[in-house]
């Protein structure tokens, strides 16, 4: 018998260290709505009057007197917690027939799967919430499109401008920016942008998200690049980006809850007893029925705007608009 050649000597398989797998990336919605621990599925929280705690009093006691007396005055809000779960199921056909290439995506691979979709289906409804003119103190328009050929806008003022508006109304200075991708992109393309931040006729030079940071003195600037599929799975491939691409949010929010200062927004993340964390996965038994194991993952939670003042929107910054800033 003469000496096997060519495909005969091996069989393809599936390669163990790598595969065209797809993972969503650049969540942010802790980031604009931090968590805070609640201990019931369903509470309020107490509102203070920012009018009466900037309210200059008189404090000068005449001789003799009583000290003047001051009153104080709260409201309350809501939050309902949501349940918000996934399961993927291990049928033991698939576990006995597969491949090694794929056992790691078995359990472990499928728990990442649906704890990923969890989290870009959070970022997907903060997102969309807070990049909706009805959930901000005010929505700001664009005088002159930041990518116009001639005169191109001054991103730098304009952002300036929603900055104040929102100090000017809260006296909270915002300390977060978040950039549509788009509005990311044209504005560290734009001309007078970097004039400003690189120098004039700088000759070349990258606008980074640090030096952005700097010129408007907040704590972070972030850049919504988290997409999800908008189509139906059976249908074509529809990208869609969970905040508007051409707006810019300017909001307040502190590094993490507080009694003492407010924040735009939060998300109530309430752990229901006999749940081992607050965002859990757990193994189900074996269903001798179904013949399946199952994997599940979920978290209850809810997202509110929590003062809107602290938030204003820069929309259509692709676009010259009528009375718009410029």
């Amino acid at each position: 018998m003469g000496i096997s050649t060519g495909r005969d000597l091996h069989i393809d398989q599936n390669l163990t260290n790598v595969a065209m797998n797809y993972r969503p990336a650049g969540m942010i919605a802790d980031m604009i709505a931090p968590i805070i621990t609640v201990a019931k599925e369903t509470d309020l929280y107490p509102v203070f009057s920012q009018k009466e705690a900037l309210a200059v009093e008189d404090t000068r006691r005449s001789r003799g007197t009583a000290a003047n007396r001051i009153t104080r005055s709260v409201s309350s809000e809501g939050y309902k917690a949501e349940n918000y779960a996934l399961a993927y199921d291990l049928p033991i056909e698939d576990r006995a027939n597969m491949d090694a290439a794929y056992a790691f995506e078995l359990e472990a691979g499928a728990s990442r799967f649906i704890v990923d979709k969890l989290v870009l289906d959070w970022d997907k409804r903060v997102l969309q919430t807070v990049g909706s003119a009805s959930n901000v103190s005010t929505g700001f328009l664009t005088g002159s499109a930041w990518n116009a050929a001639s005169n191109p806008g001054d991103p730098v003022s304009a952002l300036y401008q929603v900055i104040e508006q929102i100090q000017a109304t809260t006296a909270y200075r915002p300390n977060n920016i978040l950039f549509g991708w788009q509005a990311y992109n044209l504005f560290r393309r734009n001309t007078n942008v970097r004039n400003f931040v690189l120098g004039t006729n700088n000759g070349g030079g990258v606008v980074t998200r640090q030096a952005v940071a700097g010129i408007f003195e907040v704590d972070r600037v972030l850049v919504s690049e988290a997409f999800y599929n908008s189509a139906n799975e059976a249908k074509a491939l529809s990208l869609a980006n969970t905040f508007p691409k051409d707006s810019v949010l300017v909001y307040y929010a502190p590094p993490g809850p507080s009694r003492e200062v407010p924040s735009f927004m939060y998300s109530f993340r309430w752990q229901a007893p006999g749940l081992p964390a607050p965002l859990s996965v757990e193994r189900h038994p074996y269903d001798s029925k179904r013949k399946v194991e199952s994997i599940e993952a979920g978290y209850y939670q809810d997202e509110k705007i929590t003062s809107s003042a602290l938030g204003a929107l820069l929309v259509g910054v692709g676009s010259a608009q009528a009375n718009g800033l410029t």
